[in-house]
C-alpha cells in the first residue's frame, strides 16, 4: 500500500523522519520497499500568471507568453499548448529547475527564433499524470512566485509499504497509523465520525448467503450531483496509486483507504427500474446477495460481459446481478454524470468466498484485495457514516433511509490467557534497555501489548503473572492465541534486540524406539 506521508501526520503525531520510520516499519515486519519523495519532482517551479499570450512568428502552433513568477519583470516564455490564455495561472520551471520525471534541466533558448526564459508545465511533466492535453490552469487567487508542491501536494513523501497477509487492517490508512502510534509512542488522531440514525423504507434487502455476507448496509442518498472531486482528494488518491473518476466513487475510494472498508456506490433509478414494469413509479429496490446460477451473465465495470460460475457471490437488484460481491461492481448500475439518486453499499463478505470469486473471473482489485484478507468489522459503520458524510459535503444531496441486516459475530469479548513464563521460554535472552542480558520485563509486556490496543487484567499475579488480555476488535484475524501475542511482543520490542548467540550445548538428535 502506497502510504501518504502528510497524510499520515494527520492520523498521528510522528517524530522521525520518513527514512526513520521506514526503518522503524521494517525491522516491526512491514517491509518498506521504496521511497518517493515527491518534493524533488518540483523544486523550483512558481505560480506564473500569464499576463499576455501572442503568436508565435515562425510556428503556427507556438505561442510567446509574458509570464509574471513573482520577480521584477516579467518572463518571455514560448508554450505550444492549445489551453495556454492570458489571465491563467500557470506551473512555471524556472531557468535552472531540473524536472526529474521527464528527465529536463530548464535553459534560456531560443525556440524558432524566439528566446524562451522558462516552461509552463501540464500535469505530466510534473508527474502527476500519465498523459495531459494541457498546461495546469490553478483555480482562484494566487500569488505569482507562490510554489506549486503545497497546492499540487507535492510537499509529500509516498511510502510503498508491504504488509504481511495475517494484517489486513495494515491495509489501511487508520491502520498504519495505530501501528505508527505502538512503534513510536506518538498520539492517534482518528477522525470524527458523525452518527445517522435512520430508518428502512426506501430498499429491501434479501440476503441469501449470510456466511458469504454476514452484513449488509444499504443506504439511500438523493439529491447528488455528480461532478468531478476537490484537487486535494484527486491528488491524494493518485498518490496512492488510485485513479480520480467522479466525487461519489472517489469518496468510496477514498474511505476504502482511510479505513480498510471497501464500499460501491450504486445508481438508485437504474437499480429501480431493473425489473420493473412501471418505470415512472418503480416499487422499491431488492438488493440481493446470493451465489449465482448458471447462465447468467455480468458486464463488469472494465467493460466485460462476463460468465458467471458457481462460487461467484453476486449483488442483485430485483434479483438481477448488478456486482461481483467484494470484487467489482456493474455497468447496468454504475454512477455516471446524470445519476442524482445513490445506493450505497458497505458489505462484508467472507474472505474465502471473495478469493475464490475472483479467482474464478481473473480479476484482483483493491476490494478484492482486502476482502480476501479479512476487513475490520468492528469499524463497518464508521466507514459507511464516514462515506455518507463526505458524499454529502462533495455532492450534496438528502439521506433518505438505510436498510441493515446483520449476522456479525461478536468479537468485541474475546480474551486470551497470557503467561510470563511461556514468553520467556519462546523468546529467551534479550537485550535490555540498560544494556544487559536477561528475560523481557512484566512491565515492558503490558506496556507493548496497551499500545497496541489490548486491555490487560492480572489473573494470577507473582513473579511470573498470567494476564487475561482482551484484544481489540480491529485485530480479531489474527490475535487468536497466546503465541500470537507472544509474537507482538517481539516485534514491538525489536528483533534487532534479541540475543544471537547460540545454546552452549546442544544434544544429538534421536528417533524413540517407538518411531525406528
Amino acid at each position: 500500500m502506497r502510504i501518504s506521508w502528510n497524510w499520515l501526520r494527520e492520523l498521528v503525531d510522528i517524530n522521525l523522519t520518513p527514512e526513520e520510520l521506514a526503518e522503524t516499519l521494517t525491522f516491526a515486519g512491514f517491509e518498506v520497499e521504496d521511497i518517493e519523495d515527491r518534493r524533488s519532482w518540483a523544486e523550483g517551479v512558481v505560480v506564473g500568471k500569464v499576463l499576455a499570450v501572442a503568436p508565435h512568428p515562425n510556428a503556427d502552433k507556438l505561442r510567446v507568453c509574458q509570464v509574471d513568477v513573482g520577480v521584477e519583470s516579467s518572463l518571455t516564455i514560448v508554450c505550444g499548448a492549445a489551453n495556454v490564455r492570458a489571465e491563467a495561472l500557470v506551473p512555471v520551471a524556472v531557468t535552472g529547475t531540473y524536472l526529474p520525471k521527464i528527465d529536463v534541466k530548464i535553459r534560456a533558448s531560443k525556440l524558432r527564433g524566439v528566446r524562451s526564459e522558462g516552461m509552463i508545465c501540464s500535469l505530466a511533466e510534473l508527474g502527476l499524470e500519465k498523459n495531459s492535453e494541457g498546461i495546469h490552469i490553478f483555480a482562484g487567487e494566487i500569488a505569482p512566485g507562490t510554489d506549486v508542491r503545497p497546492l499540487l501536494q507535492l510537499d509529500d513523501v509516498i511510502l510503498d509499504l508491504t504488509a504481511t497477509a495475517n494484517r489486513a487492517d495494515a491495509l489501511s490508512m487508520v491502520g498504519v497509523a495505530r501501528e505508527v502510534a505502538a512503534l513510536t509512542g506518538g498520539n492517534l488522531h482518528l477522525p470524527k465520525v458523525p452518527t445517522y440514525n435512520l430508518e428502512s423504507g426506501e430498499l429491501n434487502l434479501k440476503v441469501s448467503e449470510p456466511t458469504a455476507c454476514p452484513a449488509y448496509l444499504g443506504t439511500v442518498i438523493t439529491g447528488v450531483k455528480i461532478a468531478p472531486s476537490p484537487d486535494w482528494l484527486q491528488y491524494r488518491l493518485a498518490a496512492a496509486g488510485v485513479r480520480p473518476i467522479s466525487n461519489v466513487v472517489d469518496v468510496t475510494n477514498y474511505i476504502m483507504l482511510q479505513w480498510g472498508q471497501p464500499l460501491h456506490a450504486f445508481d438508485g433509478d437504474r437499480l429501480s427500474q431493473l425489473g420493473q414494469d412501471n418505470l415512472e413509479n418503480p416499487a422499491p429496490a431488492t438488493i440481493g446477495v446470493r451465489f449465482a446460477e448458471a447462465g447468467e451473465t455480468l458486464k463488469t465495470l472494465d467493460g466485460q460481459t462476463r460468465t458467471l460460475q458457481s462460487q461467484n457471490l453476486l449483488i442483485t437488484g430485483n434479483d438481477q446481478p448488478i456486482a461481483l460481491a467484494g470484487v467489482m461492481g456493474g455497468e447496468t448500475t454504475e454512477v455516471y454524470e446524470g445519476t442524482t439518486n445513490l445506493v450505497l453499499e458497505a458489505a462484508l463478505f467472507e474472505p474465502i468466498t471473495v478469493r475464490r470469486s475472483a479467482r474464478a473471473q481473473g480479476i484482483r482489485t483493491e476490494s478484492s484485495s482486502r476482502y480476501e484478507r479479512s476487513v475490520n468489522q468492528a469499524e463497518l459503520e464508521t466507514a459507511c457514516s464516514s462515506a455518507i458524510a463526505l458524499i454529502l459535503e462533495l455532492a450534496g444531496g438528502k439521506v433518505v433511509s438505510q436498510a441493515k441486516v446483520d449476522q456479525r459475530q461478536d468479537y468485541s469479548q474475546r480474551t486470551i490467557d497470557l503467561r510470563l513464563a511461556r514468553i520467556h521460554h519462546v523468546l529467551g535472552n534479550i537485550t535490555l534497555i540498560d544494556g544487559e542480558v536477561g528475560d523481557i520485563s512484566a512491565e515492558d509486556v503490558e506496556r507493548i501489548l496497551t499500545a497496541l490496543g489490548c486491555q490487560l487484567e492480572v489473573k494470577e499475579p507473582g513473579e511470573f503473572p498470567v494476564w487475561q488480555v482482551k484484544v481489540p476488535a480491529y485485530r480479531y484475524r489474527d490475535l487468536e492465541r497466546e503465541i500470537d501475542l507472544i509474537e507482538e511482543v517481539a516485534r514491538l520490542y525489536g528483533y534487532d534486540n534479541f540475543c544471537d548467540h547460540l545454546p552452549e550445548q546442544g544434544e544429538i538428535g534421536y528417533l524413540s524406539p517407538r518411531n525406528s
